[in-house]
């Protein structure tokens, strides 16, 4: 079949209803376990040979159209009275949950939040996250958290670029320079200041949670039915360099996530406990973490970081049944001995993400969970913060293999097309990853120009998301990812912080001739990167001075997992047969040359 009719055959397939939908899925899945006969494309997004993976019932599922307050009481409208958070504080039953939502709701709604207003927060993971963010979404405003090593220029312009008029901060992080800041330079009315003490010397302004809670106390809003494609959540992507990304997402972003992950082989089930170690400032943390243990009726295990040689003893403590970690908290397991012993059947799942992870680093992985006689696999999806989380993951055995992401969820296509263009590849052909699906983002926040690069419409009259990552959909439907087309760097304590945007600020200051930002492994933090700051100097500036200049430009603005940890000198870079600099040689410059130079200081 040539490009031309196959173009003609996706435009009639746009024109199928949802029930017609299920039907040609329902085919497919027979056609790839070769229950039917019959062609087959030889297009990835045509054929959906993941499917054989689902079973009928999973397919047949439709996601709800609802708003995320809906979805989050229908799913739980027989659990009320089962627990919904376990915190420091304490538990709070759903029923418990849903009344402190109402309330929060009430204040914001009688304060001026409704459609189209946005609340900023900025918090550690404590419960409060979970009560503004539901109280904001019943109002049908939208939520933009904010990373909590945020300074306050960062805040500042955070709260200006959305044009909030309240913001919720927990005690700890507002100092009284930040607080001066933002009630100077934006349009903030009242700071909402979550403290477990007494609030002192305080602006008048700035309201704790109790007096918050008392401007609705007598009041009700009125019944306000949100449309689930309104704006929900903003998450900030890009790190904490340059300017950051905002990405827009909605109800029907966070709720064809969840659904997907709850009509799958993953053992979910109501009144299981999921660790949380992360504030919902991203958009995976939101949807992946909290959103989904609430829309599954689970309890949501809220403890802080701990320090790697506590995880082990803090998973025992509060026998979590589902885990998502990064990296190092998988290896602080491994290396452990707290496990000894010990009956561990309670873990039902081990998700890990952040970063890319090696074979070796997952036969070492399945080789801990066959130690303590953990029948489970290692959870490991794909996917990005315009997706508001994974486009693909593991589910079960069969889906679980070494050297592969998974496979795309039930309601999501993942394909391979040919860089810079809109042709789709074949099985095992390499090219730029596309994510199909309704948890695409609406768009970045007011950049409409950058929208229009990474969301496109094809000819087959769908918007893909263009990921920018390099791989291939393998003959029997896995994603496989090679590379970033973007490159990114994963700091301690999880920021991602782009290269380019930070290469582009450096470029700007006097006297830089020259400059590449590249990674190396963080020897203190297992499964993290610092970043390397490779300098060229214009005549006209001495090596030293320079250094000290970038460092001392930087430091006024970002914190210190978003700038350079070392400063090396060069009198040219290095490039790549295309004349670009050659990061790769740059990295294994550093590794051979300085990385085991005990004289070097971490820039603190």
């Amino acid at each position: 079949m040539n490009k031309e009719a196959i173009e003609e055959y996706q435009r009639k397939l746009q024109l199928l209803t949802e029930d017609e939908k299920i039907a040609r899925d329902l085919y497919l899945r027979k056609l790839a376990r070769g229950e039917v006969e019959g062609p087959v494309m030889g297009i990835p997004s045509l054929d959906k040979v993941w499917l054989k993976y689902y079973s009928e019932e999973q397919i047949k599922s439709l996601v709800p159209n609802m708003n995320i307050i809906e979805y989050v009481e229908y799913q739980n409208r027989d659990n009320l009275d089962n627990i919904a958070i376990d915190d420091y504080e304490g538990t709070y039953t759903y029923r418990d949950l849903f009344n402190i939502k109402d309330k929060v709701a009430n204040s914001l709604y009688k304060m001026g939040v409704k459609k189209d207003k946005t609340v900023v927060m900025m918090f550690p993971n404590i419960c409060y996250e979970d009560f503004v963010f539901y109280g904001v979404a019943k109002t049908g405003g939208a939520i933009l958290p904010l990373v909590p090593e945020y300074t306050k220029e960062q805040v500042k312009d955070a709260i200006n670029d959305v044009e909030a008029e309240y913001f919720f901060i927990f005690d700890a992080l507002l100092t009284k320079e930040m607080e001066e800041e933002i009630y100077i330079n934006t349009n903030i009315k009242h700071i909402i200041d979550i403290s477990y003490t007494p609030l002192v010397n305080r602006d008048e302004r700035t309201l704790s949670w109790q007096e918050f809670l008392k401007i609705g106390a007598s009041f009700e809003m009125p019944n306000v039915r949100r449309n689930p494609e309104d704006l929900l959540f903003i998450a900030k992507t890009g790190g904490t360099t340059g300017k950051p990304k905002s990405v827009k997402l909605n109800d029907k972003s966070f709720i064809t996530l969840v659904h997907q992950y709850i009509h799958s082989d993953l053992p979910y089930d109501k009144g299981d406990r999921w660790l949380r170690l992360w504030p919902i400032f991203s958009a995976t943390a939101a949807v992946s973490s909290f959103f989904l243990a609430h829309a599954a009726g689970m309890q949501e295990v809220i403890r802080l970081f701990p320090k790697f040689e506590d995880f082990a003893q803090l998973v025992l403590d509060t026998k979590s049944n589902h885990l998502i970690l990064v990296p190092m908290l998988l290896d602080a397991l491994e290396k452990s001995h707290t496990f000894d012993n010990q009956d561990l059947s309670f873990i039902k799942t081990a998700g890990c993400g952040g970063m890319p992870i090696t074979k070796e680093f997952e036969v070492r992985v399945n080789k801990f969970f066959e130690k303590y006689n953990l029948d489970i696999i290692l959870g490991y999806g794909w996917g990005q913060t315009e997706n508001g989380s994974s486009a693909a993951g593991r589910m079960n055995k069969e889906t679980d293999k070494i050297g592969l992401i998974g496979i795309p969820w039930s309601k999501t296509v993942v394909s391979a097309f040919e860089p810079e263009t809109s042709d789709e590849l074949g099985y095992d052909e390499e090219g730029e990853l596309c994510i199909l699906s309704n948890s695409i983002m609406m768009g970045y926040y007011n950049d409409s120009k950058l929208t229009d690069k990474v969301l496109k419409r094809h000819e087959d009259g769908n918007v893909w998301l263009h990921t920018g990552d390099l791989g291939q959909i393998t003959h029997d439907g896995f994603v496989k990812v090679k590379d970033r087309m973007t490159r990114s760097i994963l700091t301690f304590p999880t920021s991602k912080v782009y290269p380019t945007a930070l290469e582009d600020l450096i470029a700007s200051i006097d006297g830089v001739s020259d400059v590449s930002v590249v990674s190396a492994p963080d020897e203190e933090n297992i499964g993290y990167e610092i970043i390397i700051c490779y300098l060229v100097a214009n005549p006209n500036v001495s090596e030293t001075e320079l250094v000290n200049r970038v460092d001392s430009f930087l430091s006024s603005k970002f914190p210190p997992n978003g700038r350079p940890m070392y400063y090396f000198t060069k009198q040219e870079l290095p490039l790549t047969n295309v004349g670009k600099p050659n990061v790769k040689l740059l990295e294994q410059e550093y590794l051979e040359k300085y990385c085991q130079n005990k004289t070097l200081k971490r820039k603190k």
